[in-house]
Formats: C-alpha cells, structure tokens, sequence
C-alpha cells in the first residue's frame, strides 16, 4: 500500500489523499510503516535513472504532512538493511545506490529538527536552560542514528558493492557530520541558507555512542577497508572531543564501558614495516608506534578516561603509566615532567633518568631496525643523521614506566583541559577517588599549590570534594599566610590585594563548612574521624613544619568552633582553664577538642595519636599540652588502652632524657613543670591502682610482649604484672621530688618505697626468676635525688664495689654524699679486705675522699684512714722514697741522675706488672704514678749488668733476660696482646733498646736453643700485630724484621734435606721462607740430588700453600721434573696427599667455625695440584687407583664436596678408556674398600658414566616418535644391591644435615624428593629388566624388615613406593610391606607411569551424554577404575583430589538438571569405587579430599529434598559412612556434626531410614576429641563396637536363606532348563540393587556358562560379569572357566565368550596377555573371526575408544 501512494505522488495522475492516506498509514503502524517506506525509497535508488532530488523533495513533503509524526530511527534502520532480490543484486549502480542513501540518511538527520527543538537549540545558545528535553531526545536520535550507519558502512556496504576508497571515506565523515557543509544542500539548496549552519550544527554536537567509535576504530584496524588508521585515528579524535564539548549535567555525551577501547585505540599507532622486506631470521622487531598517532592515541584516552573515570579512568589510572602521569597533570594544572604529584627527589631524578635510559634504548633499537629495513631496500648505511624513522617513531609500551610528553603535546594537553574541563571531572570522581589518591600519596611532604585553585574553581561546590582535599588546602592556606606575613603589606598592589580578600573569603568559607562538619547539626562520625585523622596523623611526622602547620589547622578548625552568631562561649571548667592559661596556645587541644558533639567518638583515635607524637615531638612545651591532655582524656576502660598509654609515657620518661631535663630542669622553672609532674603521677596512680587489683592469674600481656614484664609482689600481699620500663619510670618521676598541690606523689611513694616495710619482689614473667626491680643507674638517679626515703632505699643492700662507683660520681647531694661516705664506713669495718681490693687508686679515692670533705660531706673517716694506712705497704719504704724524690724533682733539672736514684729491680719483682707499667694500655691522668722512663732504665741497667756477666761467660740458670722474654710471650698470649704491642710502637724510644739487648743476650748465648726459639717466637708474635696494614712504620717494626730474618737464616745449607729441614723451622715459627727457598730452588736447578722424604717434602709444601708463597709453582715444578724421573707414582702419590690433607683440614675449620654455611672451596693451591695430576695422570686413576678413587670418592668429616673433585671426574669420564672406567665402577660397588664412601659424588659418576657423548657419537640424532629407552651398563645383582645402598645412604647422610636447621616434616620430604632424583639412574641400571627390580625390592623389603621402626627402614619403604610407581606390574611378583603405602610419599609431587591413563579414565567417568556411545565409555571406564581400585588402590587415590573436585563441580545443579544430564550415575559410580578403595581411603594423607567428596555426597542429597529421594545411594552413603567412622572415629565424629544440619533435613525428608535415625542420635553424644588421648586398652574395647552405638548398618540383601537354598538347589539340579532360567531370572532382577548375592552362585555360574542352551548360557555371562564389575577380585576366579570357554568345541559357547571377552579382559588386566593369546589361537584354529574382538579388547584396554 505504501508504495502504491508513494508511486502515485509521483506519477502524473497524482491522487490528492496520498499524504492523509499515508499519514494514517504512520499512524496506524508507527514502527512497521517506516521502515516499508524506507524499502520504497530503496527501489527509487534503484532505478536506472536518478531519482535523488525527487525523493529528498518526496521526503521533505512526507515528514511536513505528516507533522514530523515518523519513527526517525526506524526509517533509516530500514534505509541501511540489506536487499536480497534480484534487482539489488544485479543492480548496475550500486556505487551511487550507496552515496545516495548516505545522503537520504542526513537529510532525514536534520528533518528531525522539529519547531520545539529549534527553538530549544536558540534558547541553549543563548545559555536559557529550559525545555531541553526535545532537544535531549534530538540530540539522543542522532546519536543513535549515526550509530547505525556506521555499521551500515563496516558490515552491510561491503557486501553491497566495493565502494571506492574516495567515496566510502566520504559517506563515513558526511554520516558523521564531520564533511564539508555544502555536500549537504548542493542538491536542492535543503536547509535554506538562513538554517543551515544552524541545522549542520544542531546535528554534529551530539553525544558520541561506545558503539559509534568502536566501529571506527574497527574500521581503521581493518585491512579490507578503506579508512586507514591514521585517519580513523583523526576522526575518532575529532568525534571524541567535538562530543566532550557538548557535555552537560543532564546529557550523557561520551559514555563508554569498554576497557578493550584502549587496546583498540593503541593499535591504530602501531608501526608496521612494508611486508615485501624480508628481515633478518631470528630477529624480532621492536614495537614500535607513529609518534604523532601515538601521543594523540592518549589524549584521545585521557578525555574518554575524563568522562568514564569508573571504568576507563579506573583501568589507566591502575595499568597505564603514561596516561595516569597525564590524568594527574590536568587534575593539578601542571604540565611539567617529571609530574608534581612526585614529591621525592629521589624519586624525580630517578624519572628522569630513567626516561634518558628508555630514550637511549628506543633510539638505539630504531636505528638497528631501520638498518635491517635499508639493508634488505637500499642497503644504505643508517645513521642518526639521515635516518627518516628516528624522528617519526618511538616505543610501543603502553603499561611501562611513564614517558616524557614532547613540548607541542604538552600545550595540547593544557589547552584540552582549558576547554573541557578534563581535571575537574577527574577530580569530582568519588569511585573511584583519584584525587584523594593523590592528596593520601603526597600527605605533607611538599605544598600543593594546585589544590588551592581546584578548591578555588569549585564555585559552591564544597560538599563534592572530599574532606581530606578541604583540610589540605586549608594547611596550604595555613602555610601562605604565615609566609606572607613576613611579606610587606605596603608593597602589594591592588590587584594582590584583592586577590588576598578574595582567598581570605574562600578560607572562611572553607573552614565554615569543616566547622560545620565538626560541630553542625548534621555532624556524623565518619566525617568527624576523617577531618581529625587528617590533622592528627601528621602530628607524629618527622618533619617540624608538618607537626606546626597540623597543630594550626587544629586550632583554625577547634578554635572558632563554640563561637556562633549570637551565642556566647560556655565558660570553661575550671580544670581546663587552669591548663588552658598555663599553656595558651593550645587551647585548641585543652579546652575545645573536649566539647565536640562526638568527642567520644574520636577520643581513642586522638588519644593513639597522641601517644605517638609525644614520641616524634620536640618542643617541650607541645609535650606537656599533649600528656595533660592524655591524663584528663586517654580512654583507659580496656586494659589493653591503658597498658599502651602507660608504656608509651614510660618510654618517653626513660629514652627521652633530653626532653626530660628540659621540662624539670632546676635552673629554668617552668609554669607548666608543675603540671606536666603532676600529669605524668596522674597517668601511673591510676595505672598501679588498676593493676594491683587485677587477678595474679589473669593474662594481660601476650607472650610475644612477656619478656620484659615483671611479677611484683608486695609484703602486704598485693600482686601486679607490668612492664619494667613503667617501673622504672615511676621511680623516675619520684627522683624529681612532690610538686606543688595535691597530687599522687606520696601515695606513689608509699606504694614503691614504703616507710619502714621492705620494697616489693619483682620476677620475669617468662622465665618466673627474680628480676633486679633497680638497677645502678636507677639507684644513682635515686641518690642524686633530694628525697631522702630515695636515697635510703637506693643505698640499701649495696656491695663495695657498687659504693666505690657512686661515690665517684657526680651530682650527689652533700646530704647524699655523707650517707655514702657512712655506708663505706661500715664496709671498713665489716670486710676491709674485699673493699681493699676494689680499689684501683687508692691515692686518687684518698684525695676524692679529701674534696667531700670539704664540700661539707660528713663521714667516711675510716674509710680514709684505711686508705692511707695501706699507702706505704706498696713497695719497700726506701724505695718509695727514692720513688717520691724523684716524682717532686722539678722538670726543668737537667742535672743527671745518680745510678742510686732509680729503682732495682729485684729477683722477685713482678716484671709483667714493670711492662705494663712502662707501657701502659691507657694513660690516667687523675693521679700520677712512676714515671716510666725511670722504670725502664732501671730495666735497661740490669740487663747491661747480665752482658757484661754474659761475656765474661757468667751464664745465670734463670736470668733477668729470660724472665723478662717470659713476661713479654705471657703479654702477648693474653687477652691485652694488642694493646701492649701498640704502646711498645708509641713508645719505641723504650722499647726498641730493651729488645736489642734481648738480642745481643740471644746472640751470646747462642747455645740456648730454648731462649733461642722463645726470643723467635715473641719476634714473630709481635710482628703479626705490625704487619697489620693500618699500623704505620716505626723503628719498633723495622729492628723486629732485622732480627725474624738474622735468627732464621744465619748458616748455610749443607744439602737439599738440610735446607727442607730449616725450611720447615721457618714456616713453623712464620719467619721468613724467601731466603731458604730460593736456596732449594738453586741446588735443584743445579741438579743436586734430592735427599729430602717424602713426609718433609709434603709438610714444607702444606705450609707454603698455607702462606701462599709466590714460589710455591717453581718449587712444586722442580720437584715434579726430579720425582718423575723415577716413574710417576711418587709424584702422583704426593699431590693426592697434599689434596687430601687440605679437605681435611679445611673440613675440619668449617666443622670449628658452626656460623660458617659456605660450601667446601678450595684455594689457588689446589687448582695448581689439580693441574700437575691431570698432566701427570691424564686418566686420574691409573697410576695409584685406590689413592685416587679415594681422592675421587671419599666422604669428608664434614658434608661437602671439594671444589675440584667435579672437574677430576670429569677428566675421569671424558678422558679414560673403558677398562679403566669399568675398574672404577666394580670398585664403587665393590665391597673392599678402606675408606667410607661420598654416595653423592658416587651416583653422579655413575650417571656420567652412562651419558658419556662418545658411546651416542654416530647415532641417530633424530627422536623417534616412540622412543625407546637404550640402556648402557648391564650390572650384577651384587652390585646393583650396592648402587642401592648408595641412594640410601645419600639419603641418610643428607637428612642427617638437614636435620640441623628443618623440621621433621621438611626432613622428610627432602628425603623422599632425594630418592625420587636418583630413581633414573636406579632404573637405567636395572636395564628395565623386571627382573632386576624384583631383585631390589626383595633386597629393600629385606632391609626395611631388619631395620624395624628406624629412619632407614621408612627411606627403604620410601624407594620401594618409588619403585612401585614407576612399576606398578612389580606388585605382582612381590609383596611389598604394609607400611609402604602408608610411608607418605605416595601423594606427593612423584610422577607415576599410571598417572595419565587414571586420569583419562576419571575424567571419562564424569562424562556426560544421551548417546550410546557415551553411556558405553562411561561403562568401560567405570570397569577400569573398579579394577584399578582393587589392583592399585594407592595409584588411584593419589587423584582422590581430583575426584573430589569433580565431585564438587555438579553440586550447584538443580534437580531437573541433575537427573537430566545423568550427573546421579557419576555420583552412584564414584561412591561404589571409594567403597573398594577401603581401608586406604580413610588414611590421615587423603583426610581432607575424603570429606570434601563427603561434602558433595550430602550437598547432592540436601538438594533431593521434596523430590523422590535416591534410597540406593542414600543406603550406600549411610553404609561407607558407617565404615568411614569404624575405622577413624576421631576424624569423622567432628566432620559429621559440623554439617549435622543437613543429615537432619534428610532424615526429616525420609523418616523411614532407621539406619540415618542411628547416625543422627550417635552424633549427638560425646566422643573423644583426639584419637591420640585415648589410651591403647580403650581404643581395643572400642574396636568391636565403634564409637558410636549406631545400629549395624548392612547390605539389604533381598534372599532369605530359605530362598537362597531353594535356588540352590534348583541350579544345581539343573533337571528343567525352565526352573534354572526361573531361578536365574530371580537372582537376575534381584541383584541389581544388590549384586553381592551373586557370589553365592559362583560354582553354579560358572558351569552354566559352559552350556548348550543359549538362555542359560547368555544369562550365566551376564550375571558373572555383574559379579566381577561389583567386585573385581574375583574376576582371576573365572579365568579357567573364561579360557576353557574359548577353547569348547561347542561354536555358540565361544561366540558367547568371544562376545564378553572385551568387558572380561578389562577386569582381569592382569591376565589379558594369555586371554588375548587364546582368542588369536581360537581365530587361527578355529577358523573364527576374533580379530574384531581383539581390536575391541585392546581399544578398550587403551580407552582408545574415546577418540
């Protein structure tokens, strides 16, 4: 109908009612009529001749008669379908056909300009915001429409015609209203020219679908399409930004939910070399992307992430670098690089070098790029100065660190942002929050300059900025004020001024709101703790100007908070005032803080922070206003509040003694010093009170915090757990004497020091010993105090030397002072001889003593007196005179001393004592002593006597000399050596002439070889310490090395040995080896023969490796070229000795040193012994092959393999023939061996050996697609036991290491994963004979049986486990102990050769499908795992998990859906083969999948509820329940009543189940909790009846035993074939809901299924096989029977055993080869197709029929 009026209007015969009729046409059909309209606007396209003018009249004349009353949208929908008859495909024109209805398409666009929306659009631009909703819904369509034609353009056009690129890029930008305006009206001058900017503009400013610029972007990725991706690049980027322009509150303009829009836009810059150039192989070009697409890509980003900051903004914020850098320049208005939001300067010059380094790479990787693209073109050179990519290019790594935007990018960037207003809608994102982000990540680290002009440009918008960015901008006001202060008010202009009114006005308002958010009526928690946290969290930052602006932001907000108009201020309480005046400035914390609406909200937040920053504060007058605060405020109702508060003050008392003299120093008397005291008794009267009232067995600390908390208990019984450091703050605090009021301090007083009473006992909480309540230095600060009940207690108890300490110390009272010199009195006269000899100066004490005296102390008389009576019993009094005289003679006397001045030293005098006296370890200038020149004068003087004795041949027994060489060697023996050494090198005008007459004694009593070697060994001694290179050269080091070298070396060698011999003194003593060593080295070479034994030879070489003499290689040359002259095994001999003996010793250093953890290595010594082997001995084991191997293969003291023992078995393995390789290996597992074997290093040369690259050289390189495995080594049993013992003994050896340093566990895991590495080598050796591993299970099964319950016997059950997985056909030849499987081990990482194929058939049986051939391969593989349960329990448990997960995935599924899709088979499947898998199932190790199958049970059950409930699997369920807690009570018990709640439901749903009844009141009693507190005698009487009374749940077995021995009896008979089908009919039916009846009739089955009657014999089959599927051992019970079937001369009974023989061959695996074999020789014999049955049998057994 429409097209016969359309056709009609244009027709000459032209019906006047065309117009109504079609109006009502619109009318009548407004979604069906459009789009045939559009169908006949089509077919005019489609004719010969243009009939475009007349259908945009057409169209114009229709929407005006028709009042604009036209589904828009839905007409150009059907303008864009696609037309299938055959004028549209055989269309001629279909290039124009497009352009054509391109053009329709915008006209229909801008008719939908109604009156309503044109004078909505003039009212807009005039900025009226009133009736916008036409003018939404206009801009709405349009958007929708272009939507639409832009799929029209990338999916139905390319259908239509391949429109050229020209024209297609053309209807692309002209539906976009993106082309030039004349394309629009060129046809008919539609709009008039009065509209038509208006109507062009109308159109394009609409808002941008996700739809629309994902398809452009599309388009521009496409290849097949003619937009590249340059320009879809510039028209998404012009389209996203002509939308952002259009934004307004109630319009959503650019709304886009795909993260995939980023990737998409990205890839539009991606680079992509010309495809003819072929690039080098193996080189992978870098990502590259055009630069300019590349940085518009994230502009275009960013304006989308702006307007969509939930999703877009939220995924560049997280995974973009570069484009959260740029959303954090136009949120802050600031451009540079690195961003400002980096507050670190570290972290800046790290971006910045960072970017050098990125842009460095990037450039180097461009030039080698565009090398490969010129050598494969032009093969020009390229250079960085003719390179054409350098500068169009750059790196493609979109999430990788953040790059520097170039200058033009950057006025991009700020420009964007002027006009769309990019920061502030990234700002006004609540969620996700960037700007608290930002603000959270700066805190107070630097200003923030640009917050003030988001705060300022937020015009009445407050409320949508969170708190935290108010409160920062109000410290950055903070901060600007205080610095414009300084500034001069006169030097301002107007305009600054006005600038300045204008902020004061928005900080007024700014601290008006967060005043009203504190205190105003609408006042809630959340923003009350979010406003103070924000200020109270930076009062304990490290920084003074942090803590300053937090304190002033506090006092802004607090301060003016109780002024209100017209209201007067509360007056203060009269506490908080008193504070408040003594400490003015913080008003804020005293007063105001306390009067918030929700003070106790914020009171334990405030009070942490507090008790935080009184640990960061410094200034003390802050501190006080912060502990008055806390003593009035802190929360202390928990105990665990008041314990921190408490330990917090304490610290502050101890630790900050600083800020502890400021607040009560005694010349600076502070206001605030008296309540600051009384505070701080205030915070522990109340704590000591709470904590003596507490229970002595209550817990108040953990036991993390118990080590530094004491048990206090007092006489008067009272008892209190706290930590020390608040102790010793009370007595602290009580040192400082009452302050002035009322206040706690006596009470505290009488608490710790009470009057007349003992002090209480303190013990350590974590170990119960009595603890020291007051150590020295709190009793010094006691006695230092004026409060003489301190004093008293302090001086209680004290020994000698604590007395003599104190009284030496300074700033003791005079009163102090005399109750000391008393108590040292009493000592006197109590024990004088222990005081004597605490005394170390008793003239300095004697003078002390004099000095009290005079300040006014009284006492210590006798004290005084005992120190100047023992003054002159020191030395002889003569001498003391002499002594004295000397001391008072003046300095300035240059007259000489008589020789009757100095001292004598006498036979009996402490010479030790004299050095130390001459050489003093340190100067004491308190009191002078003798002068020790004179000392060693007098030293000096004796020993010139005894030379001149010396020469006349007057040699005394025990000489002066002797006994001063004595003293020195004890000196440096002792623990002072060092000390002593340095003071003789201060001193060496002393010490240097004392030694050269120890030398020149030396020289004349050459004979003496004991003072000889003493004199060589002190020499040596003293040396070492000045050798040290931070001690400089001196005359004391320069004479030692004169004489080291004179007493070594002073006679010539007579021959080689002679020298060896002085050799060796030298290196005994470490004196100097050069001289004698070149002297061996010169007779060598002149060829004098080497008389030296082998045993000297070898000690000289030890010690020279130990000195690492330079020599050591031309020495070891030289003897090496003499030795080998006389064959090779000397030499050979020698060097392993050396190398033995340095394992040793260095094995026995690390064994000394227990910290060292470093491996066994070995020096450059050994490296040069290594090599004279290997050149000696190519082969390493030779020539002395048992020293050798022993080298090789022997075990050190302590674990560790020598550095060079792999590179010697490598040159073992790579370089001897096989005879010696061979020898090598029969000693290894050979018994005669002298030395204890390294397993380690062992099996890693037994491994080598079968890995040799000469036995593979000529071999084919190629891997077959089924390998198989070549074996080299063919050992003995004997040996093969051996090479088992190895693997053991490795395992042994190593957990005896590991055992140190890991857990039993750990230990053990090790030791299996040891095994499990050598297991390899085990089977490469067993040349996969079955034979061989029978031969070693039997022989580890031996060992585990006479090891018994040791580790050894748990390592062989490990490997025989190990084995058994890889092995598993070696069950069948032995029977492995019972503790194998249950070693652990089993379940572990371990791989297994059944791994695969379990897991095939688990996954097969959770399979689901209707068809045939599904239920068939579920069956098979249902067979195979029943057979596998009873074969191989543990190969199958080891996926228990995996079933268990299975399990779990179907338990979500409805009814309808479970029953469906057959899920109950899976269930009823896996619960019949857990039944098998008992008892093994119940095991500690498959504890946890065992219950989450539980789990899955009961959830599947829960889910039949008010459905016909499964009472089969339920009963089953209920039974293996039943069995599950038989055998572990202790675990199941728990389980069971934790989900309880959902037997109940099933219970309530079945109340006939009398056996779920049973469970359900068993789980109600009960039990124990662990199976380990039950003793053995009640775990035997709880064996037989479980541990539960649950009623005994059993098969239902449906035959009474009346009708079992009917049919017995009828089968047996077997007269009537009826009655026997009878009977096999009833058991059929009735076993198949309980198939363990048929094991009764095993007998009667199996001669039936050898009969001639067809019936019989099929259900015979039937029945036997259900039996075996039910239980599969008795599967081995029907063999015979199975193979004399196949063997009957009857062809019906083969055919019949032909047909099982697939399902029979699956249960009976083990006995497959002879089933298989049978059928072949029945087929070939026979002459009977068996192949079919073959093929089946093996798919089966391969589950090849999955495929």
């Amino acid at each position: 109908m429409v097209k016969l009026v359309i056709f009609n209007e244009l027709s000459n015969a032209r019906n006047p009612n065309n117009m109504q009729v079609l109006h009502t046409v619109l009318q009548h059909s407004p979604e069906q009529a459009p789009k045939f309209l559009a169908m006949v606007f089509q077919d005019l396209l489609t004719n010969k001749d243009d009939y475009l003018r007349a259908s945009r009249a057409l169209l114009r004349e229709i929407i005006k008669q028709t009042k604009h009353e036209i589904n828009f949208q839905s007409f150009c929908f059907g303008l864009m379908q696609e037309r299938k008859e055959p004028s549209y495909v055989d269309m001629e024109f279909k290039e124009r056909f497009v352009i054509q209805v391109t053009d329709l398409l915008t006209v229909s666009m801008m008719l939908g300009i109604t009156a309503q929306v044109k004078e909505a659009g003039i009212a807009w631009d005039k900025g009226e915001k009133k009736n916008l909703e036409g003018l939404r819904s206009f801009q709405n369509q349009i958007a929708s429409i272009q939507r639409d034609a832009v799929w029209w353009l990338h999916t139905v056009v390319p259908t239509i015609s391949k429109v050229g690129a020209k024209d297609y890029v053309h209807c692309l930008h002209k539906v976009l209203f993106t082309e030039q305006p004349e394309t629009y009206y060129k046809w008919d001058n539609w709009p008039p020219e009065s509209d038509r900017n208006f109507f062009l503009r109308l159109c394009s400013e609409v808002p941008l679908l996700e739809d629309t610029l994902m398809r452009i972007l599309v388009i521009g990725l496409s290849r097949d399409l003619p937009l590249g991706p340059a320009d879809a690049m510039e028209l998404a980027d012009h389209l996203v930004k002509r939308a952002a322009g259009v934004q307004s509150d109630d319009l959503e303009v650019l709304r886009v939910e795909r993260i995939q829009l980023i990737d998409a836009v990205l890839n539009l810059c991606t680079y992509h070399h010309p495809e003819n150039i072929q690039l080098p192989a193996g080189y992978q070009p870098p990502n590259l992307a055009i630069s300019t697409l590349y940085w518009k890509a994230w502009l275009l980003i960013l304006v989308v992430a702006a307007f969509n900051p939930q999703r877009i903004g939220l995924a560049a914020w997280d995974g973009y670098p570069t484009l959260k850098m740029l959303m954090e320049m136009v949120m802050t208005n600031n451009y540079s690089y690195p961003p400002c939001t980096v507050a670190d300067e570290d972290t800046k010059t790290e971006m910045i070098n960072r970017e050098l380094q990125i842009s460095q790479r990037e450039k180097q990787e461009i030039l080698a790029f565009e090398s490969h693209l010129a050598a494969a073109s032009t093969k020009q050179t390229i250079t960085e100065s003719n390179s054409l990519l350098l500068s169009q290019l750059t790196s493609l790594d979109p999430q990788g660190p953040p790059r520097r935007p170039p200058p033009p990018v950057q006025e991009q960037i700020k420009s964007l942002n002027q006009s769309l207003r990019l920061g502030h809608l990234l700002c006004r994102s609540r969620n996700p929050d960037f700007l608290l982000n930002i603000i959270q990540r700066q805190a107070s680290s630097q200003s923030m300059p640009w917050l003030a002009d988001l705060v300022q440009s937020s015009e009445g918008s407050l409320d949508v900025l969170p708190v935290q960015c108010l409160c920062e901008f109000l410290l950055h006001d903070a901060a600007d004020e205080s610095q414009s202060i300084e500034d001069d008010d006169e030097a301002e202009s107007k305009e600054q001024r006005a600038k300045k009114r204008q902020r004061q006005q928005k900080q007024r308002q700014l601290l008006g709101r967060l005043q009203d958010l504190l205190l105003g009526p609408k006042a809630d928690e959340q923003t009350t703790c979010e406003v103070l946290d924000y200020f109270l969290r930076r009062l304990s930052s490290s920084q003074v100007a942090s803590r300053v602006l937090a304190m002033k932001g506090l006092s802004l907000v607090l301060g003016e908070g109780g002024l209100k108009d017209g209201d007067e201020r509360d007056q203060p309480m009269d506490e908080d005032s008193m504070d408040a005046e003594l400490l003015p400035g913080y008003q804020w914390l005293l007063q105001d803080l306390p009067k918030l609406p929700l003070f106790d909200s914020v009171r334990g937040m405030t009070s942490t922070a507090l008790q935080q920053a009184i640990h960061m504060e410094t200034d003390p007058q802050t501190i006080s206003a912060y502990l008055i605060y806390l003593s009035q405020h802190a929360p202390v109702e928990e105990q665990a509040s008041h314990n921190d508060l408490a330990l917090d003050v304490a610290r502050l008392i101890v630790e900050r003694s600083t800020i502890m003299n400021s607040l009560f120093s005694k010349h600076s008397s502070r206001p605030e010093s008296e309540a600051m005291l009384s505070a701080f008794l205030n915070i522990f009267s109340s704590y000591i009170r709470r904590m003596r009232k507490t229970k002595e067995g209550e817990d108040l600390y953990s036991w993390s915090e118990s080590q530094d908390q004491v048990f206090l208990r007092w006489t008067t019984g009272e008892t209190a757990t706290m930590h020390i450091l608040v102790v010793h703050a009370m007595v602290i605090l009580l040192t400082l004497g009452p302050p002035k009021g009322e206040s706690d301090f006596f009470h505290l007083l009488d608490i710790w020091f009470p009057d007349k009473k003992p002090l209480p006992t303190a013990f350590l909480v974590d170990t119960s010993e009595e603890a020291l309540l007051l150590p020295d230095w709190l009793k010094l600060r006691m006695i230092r105090s004026e409060v003489s009940r301190l004093v008293d207690a302090a001086l209680q108890d004290l020994e000698p030397q604590q007395l003599l300490l104190f009284v030496q110390s300074f700033g003791i009272p005079v009163s102090s002072m005399s109750k000391l010199l008393q108590y040292l009195d009493q000592a006197v006269s109590h024990d004088p001889q222990s005081l004597e000899q605490n005394i170390m100066d008793k003239h300095y004490m004697a003078h002390l003593v004099e000095v009290q005296h005079e300040r006014g102390a009284t006492g210590g008389h006798t004290f005084h007196s005992l120190l100047s009576s023992s003054l002159p019993s020191e030395r002889d009094s003569a001498d003391t005179s002499k002594v004295k005289v000397t001391v008072e003679t003046p300095h300035s006397s240059v007259k000489m001393r008589a020789a009757s001045q100095l001292p004598v030293v006498g036979p009996e005098d402490d010479l030790t004592g004299m050095l130390l006296q001459i050489f003093p370890l340190k100067v004491d200038p308190r009191w002078p002593g003798p002068p020790p020149s004179q000392l060693s004068l007098a030293l000096q003087q004796a020993l010139a006597k005894e030379l001149m004795r010396a020469k006349q041949g007057q040699v005394q027994q025990c000489s002066l000399a002797f006994r001063l060489l004595q003293a020195i060697a004890a000196l440096l023996t002792s623990a002072h050596a060092g000390p002593i050494v340095m003071s003789m090198h201060r001193s060496h005008a002393l010490s240097c002439p004392l030694m050269r007459q120890l030398h020149l004694y030396q020289r004349l009593v050459s004979q003496d070889i004991s003072f000889s070697s003493l004199f060589l060994k002190v020499t040596v001694e003293m040396l070492i310490w000045l050798d040290n290179p931070t001690v400089e050269a001196g005359p004391l080091k320069t004479l030692l090395r004169s004489f080291a070298g004179q007493s070594s070396h002073n006679h010539r060698h007579a021959d080689v040995r002679t020298g060896f011999l002085h050799l060796a003194e030298a290196l005994a003593y470490r004196g100097d080896t050069e001289v004698p060593l070149r002297a061996i080295i010169a007779m060598l070479k002149a060829g004098d023969r080497c008389n030296a034994e082998a045993e000297l030879i070898g000690k000289v070489l030890h010690g020279l490796m130990e000195v690492k003499s330079p020599y050591l290689e031309e020495l070891l040359s030289l003897l090496m070229t003499v030795g080998t002259q006389n064959g090779t095994a000397g030499p050979v001999a020698m060097v392993i000795s050396l190398l033995l003996q340095e394992s040793e010793e260095r094995a026995v250093k690390k064994e000394v040193d227990s910290n060292n953890c470093e491996v066994t290595k070995s020096g450059l010594s050994s490296g040069l012994l290594v090599d004279w082997l290997e050149h000696l001995d190519p082969e390493v084991t030779s020539v002395c092959p048992d020293l050798q191997q022993k080298l090789l293969f022997t075990l050190n003291k302590v674990r560790g393999t020598p550095a060079y023992r792999p590179y010697l078995l490598a040159l073992l393995t790579h370089q001897s023939n096989w005879s010696t390789l061979l020898q090598c290996i029969s000693a290894l597992l050979g018994k005669r061996r002298d030395y204890k074997l390294d397993p380690s290093s062992a099996l890693d040369f037994l491994w080598a050996c079968s890995h040799i690259p000469r036995i593979w050289q000529g071999r084919d390189q190629k891997i077959p697609q089924k390998k198989t495995e070549k074996f080299v080594l063919r050992l003995s049993s004997e040996e093969l036991i051996s090479l088992v013992d190895l693997i053991l003994s490795e395992s042994d050896l190593n957990s005896h290491d590991s055992q140190q340093c890991d857990d039993k566990s750990s230990v053990d895991q090790a030791s299996r994963s040891l095994i499990q590495s050598r297991l390899p080598l085990l089977h490469s050796y067993c040349n996969g004979d079955l034979e061989n591993i029978k031969k070693v299970s039997e022989y580890l099964i031996s060992c585990a049986k006479k090891w018994e319950d040791r580790a050894m016997s748990k390592r062989c059950q490990n490997l025989l486990l190990q084995i058994y997985l890889h092995f598993p056909e070696v069950i069948q030849h032995v029977t492995l102990p019972e503790g194998t499987f249950s070693s652990g081990g089993a379940a572990d990482g371990s791989s297994c050769k059944l791994d695969i194929l379990v897991h095939r058939l688990v996954t097969l049986l959770a399979e689901i499908g209707d068809s045939k051939s599904a239920e068939s391969r579920v069956s098979d593989a249902n067979l195979a795992c029943r057979k596998m349960a009873v074969s191989h329990p543990v190969l199958l448990l080891r996926h228990l998990p995996m079933i268990a997960g299975l399990l779990h995935s179907r338990i979500h599924l409805n009814m309808h859906e479970f029953r469906q899709q057959n899920h109950m088979t899976f269930f009823s499947n896996m619960l019949a083969i857990l039944e098998l898998l008992q008892p093994l199932v119940f095991h500690s190790d498959h504890q946890r999948a065992l219950q989450d199958c539980f789990l899955s049970f009961m959830k599947v059950l829960q889910n039949f509820q008010r459905t016909r409930s499964p009472l089969v699997f339920i009963n089953k369920f209920l039974q293996f329940t039943q069995k599950y807690i038989t055998h572990d009570a202790a675990a199941a018990i728990p389980y069971l009543q934790k989900h309880s709640d959902i037997l109940q439901c099933l219970c309530a749903e079945n109340p006939d189940l009398v056996q779920l009844k049973s469970l359900l009141a068993g789980l109600t009693l009960p039990v124990t909790s662990s199976s380990a507190e039950v003793t053995a005698e009640e775990r035997d009487d709880d064996m037989s009846t479980g541990s539960l009374p649950l009623v005994s749940i059993s098969a239902s077995v449906s035959l009474s035993t009346a009708d079992m021995t009917m049919y017995l009896k009828k089968m047996s008979r077997g007269e009537a074939v009826e009655d026997v089908l009878e009977v096999l009919t009833e058991v059929d039916d009735k076993s198949r809901r309980s198939p363990e009846i048929i094991q009764y009739f095993i007998n009667d089955l199996q001669r039936l299924m050898v009969s001639p009657e067809e019936l019989c014999r099929n259900m015979a089959f039937s029945l036997a096989l259900r039996c075996m599927q039910n239980n599969p051992c008795l599967a081995t019970d029907f063999l015979p029977t199975f193979m004399y079937c196949m063997g009957s001369g009857n062809f019906d009974v083969v055919q019949t055993a032909l047909r099982n023989l697939p399902e029979y061959v699956l249960l009976c695996q083990e006995h497959a080869d002879i089933l298989l074999h049978k059928a072949f020789l029945v087929g070939i014999y026979g002459q009977i197709d068996t192949s079919t049955m073959i093929a089946e049998s093996m798919k089966v057994l391969h589950m090849e029929a999955t495929t």
